[in-house]
């Protein structure tokens, strides 16, 4: 059976190491004091309109904004990274891998839905911001955790 959606082995590579720097800054990133200190660039006045800047309470358009990119480079980082691992071949791609990738991708979605629920129900209020972010990687962490703990890390314990 071929597969369309899938991409070059080639690519894994990239998403390795786009996958794990992005996670671990994430990490870090969510644990500094003052993160909006970081790669912060001047939006150009011609492209603030197209930009969805918050102003603040006391917001002014004397000033021009700066805006701090890091955020978005970290999460871009590892959603292209989870997705390149995600959507990359094996070497030799059989029926088995295929149905390795469908019970990991229903798993993802079952643990997703399960923990958005939880979260749904016991968090209120502005940290339930932090639930949406984290809800954004959920699905494709869950899928490549359980999809190479089968391809890789299960076989080897079984032969032990």
């Amino acid at each position: 059976m071929k597969n369309t959606l899938l991409i070059s082995h080639r690519w894994k590579t990239l998403g390795w190491a786009l996958t794990v720097p992005a996670f671990f800054a994430g990490i870090y990133f969510m644990k500094l004091d003052n993160p909006d200190d970081y790669f912060e660039v001047i939006t150009p006045a011609w492209l603030e309109k197209f930009l969805w800047i918050d102003e603040g309470v006391l917001g002014s358009s004397i000033k021009p904004h700066t805006l701090s990119l890091l955020d978005e480079l970290i999460c871009i980082s590892l959603l292209l990274g989870l997705l390149l691992l995600s959507f990359s071949k094996e070497k030799i791609e059989d029926e088995w891998i295929q149905r390795v990738r469908l019970e990991s991708l229903q798993w993802a979605i079952l643990i997703n839905t399960l923990l958005l629920i939880a979260f749904t129900i016991f968090t209120h209020g502005f940290p339930f911001l932090n639930v949406m972010i984290f809800n954004m990687f959920t699905p494709l962490l869950v899928f490549v955790g359980r999809y190479y703990y089968i391809l890789r890390i299960k076989p080897s314990f079984s032969k032990q």
